[in-house]
């Protein structure tokens, strides 16, 4: 593809991922946000506008910057979480693309600085492991970043404390999935432990099916 397709495949992929995001109740109103690098120029990336609701959301809508923050296309300013985007593509090579939800299950944990314990295979599969709460820092600033650097080590998803989910992967279908099945995996967590302490999964076993979650950084 030439560069100028590469872009516009990269602003329609955070498009249709943001409708999902919608859809599936990861985020509410204009909360949240998506980017993704751009294919063959990996210092760019796609992210999604401020205040702007995501079912009118079209690919012109979708912001093309450097990961050092300089606005290159786009007619809308990106998301208010752009300082976390640019910094996270910045000390991260390996990640390609970046979601950040607002759904229930995931805002409880926050709200809480809970951890999401190692329950179930397939969110071991698609997140790497226990899920954390970072400490709390202002939503926009570039302390964000430095607060989520050590939830996020080998890890596919971290909570925001008093915020939501932050979720990252080596292209967007795997970020989004960390999000996705994370929120899932929330939400049986909220409804088991009515019932008692929730079962956690051999040390050994989450070791094995998170190598899982790791493969998919090996072709970057």
């Amino acid at each position: 593809m030439s560069a100028n397709a590469n872009r516009q495949k990269a602003r329609e992929d955070v498009v249709l991922y943001s409708h999902r995001m919608q859809a599936e109740h990861l985020t509410y109103w204009t909360g949240g946000n998506i980017s993704r690098r751009v294919d063959g120029e990996p210092h760019l990336f796609a992210v999604t506008p401020t205040n702007t609701p995501y079912d009118i959301l079209t690919p012109d809508d979708v912001t093309i910057a450097t990961i050092e923050g300089e606005i290159v296309e786009g007619r809308k300013k990106p998301t208010s979480e752009f300082p976390l985007h640019t910094l996270l593509y910045q000390r991260r090579p390996e990640v390609g693309a970046i979601v950040h939800t607002h759904a229930v299950g995931a805002m409880t944990f926050a709200a809480l600085g809970w951890t999401l314990p190692p329950i179930l295979t397939g969110w071991v599969e698609a997140a790497g492991g226990a899920i954390v709460t970072a400490p709390y820092a202002r939503p926009g600033s570039p302390e964000l970043a430095d607060a989520v650097a050590e939830a996020l080590m080998d890890r596919g998803a971290c909570f925001l404390r008093h915020h939501g989910l932050l979720a990252i992967g080596a292209d967007i279908h795997h970020a989004y999935n960390a999000a996705s099945v994370t929120e899932g995996a929330t939400q049986v967590y909220l409804k088991a432990v009515q019932f008692g302490p929730v079962p956690e999964l051999p040390a050994s076993e989450v070791e094995w099916i998170a190598e899982g979650w790791r493969s998919q950084f090996a072709s970057r």
